[in-house]
């Protein structure tokens, strides 16, 4: 695909593919063997001045370890050949310090080649895969707002990329979520870093900056790049809302305003909830709220909710149907609720139900 005319024909310098820090292998063997030659060479040195009996400075003896282990061979300034066992030590320490000394350079060129080297093939592989990347989700932001976004969606088992300015923020997240989540550096509101995110082929976008004001331009910026795209976007300040709406965004989401609501349920309605905390927030997904879209060939075209055997097939309870895009949902049908294509039924139910549903909805 080639780039539209309003980018730039080449990948732009400021982007930044974030690694994962997993060079903890290479250094905890470079930490062991500078470990090791730093006890070679105190050895040594204690092993000389033990064998001159005092009488050799320490200098001198720390000064003899290092031209031996190095094999850079000055000669002998300590009278070696007049203590018995002076050479004998020398020799084995020729042989125990080049051993440490070779061990040790190899694992310091290793930390440094193996890094940059592992760097550079995680970037090409991060460019490889959102080249192929197709209905994945983009967050924009890495704070508290956009982690948790990327939490559950990554939870959830969807393809994500993460945008932010902030390098220390990204790798902070991808030390987190491993190659799950693909994380580009750079400024979100530019056309360049979106392209780059695959916003043409994504099938939703997070705008979660701090400021509405940026949180606006991406949402412009992307509504214009992709008219089918599902924005939802962070809002701080109420008046913000309607600006944000027309600039492209499909929900605004207020988090102060939201806060403030569930603080006040919790107050009053504290059982209920606890009981969408479990559906919500529970880690392990046992129980979940789901849509699941009717096509033109489910089964249930054309069925009546009472003959729809939903219950016999999944034990899910279903809560409502959204008849058509934008209109609001019709909750807890009647029995003689006739199915149709396109329609999208919001069902309530443990994991596996849920799956069970939509293989049977799909007529799979």
């Amino acid at each position: 695909m080639s780039l539209p005319r309003w980018l730039p024909a080449r990948r732009p310098d400021h982007l930044y593919y974030g690694a994962p820090r997993d060079e903890a292998r290479t250094r905890y063997r470079l930490l062991w063997a500078g470990a090791a030659l730093v006890v070679v060479v105190l050895a040594g040195t204690a092993g000389y001045w033990l064998i001159g009996q005092g009488r050799w400075p320490i200098e001198d003896c720390a000064y003899i370890v290092f031209i031996t282990i190095t094999t850079v061979g000055y000669g002998e300034i300590l009278p070696l050949g007049q203590s018995p066992h002076g050479r004998l030590f020398t020799m084995g320490l020729l042989a125990a310090g080049m051993g440490v000394s070779l061990y040790f350079l190899s694992s310091l060129t290793a930390f440094i080649v193996e890094g940059d080297l592992r760097e550079a093939i995680w970037r090409r592989r991060m460019q490889s895969r959102l080249a192929k990347l197709k209905g994945h989700f983009i967050v924009c932001g890495t704070g508290r707002t956009g982690r948790c976004v990327v939490e559950e969606l990554v939870r959830a088992g969807r393809d994500v990329v993460v945008i932010d300015a902030d390098e220390e923020a990204l790798d902070r997240l991808v030390g987190h979520f491993g190659d799950r989540v693909l994380a580009i550096r750079g400024d979100s509101t530019e056309e360049a870093v979106l392209y780059e995110a695959g916003v043409e082929q994504a099938a939703g976008l997070v705008a979660a900056l701090a400021l509405d004001r940026e949180n606006l331009f991406i949402c412009l910026t992307a509504r214009g790049m992709n008219p089918s795209l599902r924005i939802v976007s962070r809002g701080v300040e109420d008046r913000a809302e309607a600006k944000l709406k027309q600039a492209g965004a499909d929900v605004v989401i207020c988090p102060t305003t939201i806060g403030g609501r569930r603080m006040a349920h919790d107050l009053l309605r504290p059982n209920v909830v606890g009981f969408l905390d479990l559906v919500g927030l529970d880690e392990q997904r046992k129980l979940t709220l789901e849509e699941v879209a009717i096509g033109a060939h489910s089964p249930l075209v054309g069925l009546k909710l009472v003959n729809s055997r939903i219950r016999e097939v999944s034990n899910a309870l279903v809560l409502g149907v959204v008849e058509a895009a934008g209109r609001r949902p019709s909750y807890n049908p009647p029995v003689d609720f006739e199915f149709a294509a396109g329609m999208t039924l919001i069902v309530l139910g443990e994991s596996d139900a849920i799956e069970r549903l939509t293989r049977y909805v799909q007529g799979s």
